[in-house]
């Protein structure tokens, strides 16, 4: 078995400095949780390992023509061995988890109830397509032990991750982060001790 070792990019900063990890909140008025929290990144690679091209957010901020400035400042990391990633690839991944405002998962199933020959009303076609945001409830997937959320196939939830622009990860807890040089395959920082670990030096 082939061990792929993953390493994730944030653009904007040319350090990981935890100080200045903020612990992640929700917000009411967007699908992402509040702005400034948590750690954001992405892939590094074109591909992930089944082949599916990655859509990350440097393409997307050269399709957007948005703050291109920032992709010039970037720093590396890897996840801790331990680290728990929910990885989000089809929008029904969505439905168990938690959430901070009702949400219902309407998919193409909707339009399929219809009898043979039976075209859909402008009506059902509007209910369809129109948007449905999910807001997720971040800090109680925190406390539930959950440490980052990986986005995958982006464009299959434009609907409902509404201000989820990209393939990315979205980091909740700052200790799985590992940060690496951009030139050689070190780490930077001391590795995140576990508990157990804690425990055995006292």
């Amino acid at each position: 078995m082939t061990f792929i070792m993953i390493t994730y990019i944030h653009y904007g900063s040319e350090h990981y400095n935890p100080n200045r990890f903020i612990p992640v909140r929700n917000d009411a008025r967007i699908t992402k949780p509040a702005d400034g929290t948590g750690l954001w990144a992405g892939r590094e690679g074109e591909t992930y390992e089944d082949g599916r091209i990655i859509y990350g957010w440097k393409e997307w901020c050269r399709d957007s023509k948005y703050r291109e400035e920032l992709l010039k400042k970037s720093f590396r990391f890897r996840l801790a061995d331990m680290a728990n990633i929910l990885t989000l690839m089809d929008p029904g991944d969505l439905v168990p988890l938690p959430k901070t405002a009702p949400w219902e998962y309407k998919d193409s199933r909707t339009l399929l109830n219809l009898q043979e020959g039976e075209m859909p009303t402008m009506e059902q076609l509007h209910e369809f397509y129109r948007r449905n945001p999910c807001f997720l409830d971040y800090e109680k997937l925190l406390n539930d032990g959950v440490d980052g959320i990986e986005l995958r196939n982006s464009h299959l939830f434009a609907r409902y991750l509404i201000d989820w622009n990209c393939d990315c990860l979205l980091v909740l807890n700052p200790e799985v982060i590992i940060p690496v040089s951009d030139t050689q395959n070190h780490v930077l920082i001391h590795p995140v001790k576990y508990p157990e670990q804690e425990r055995g030096e006292s």
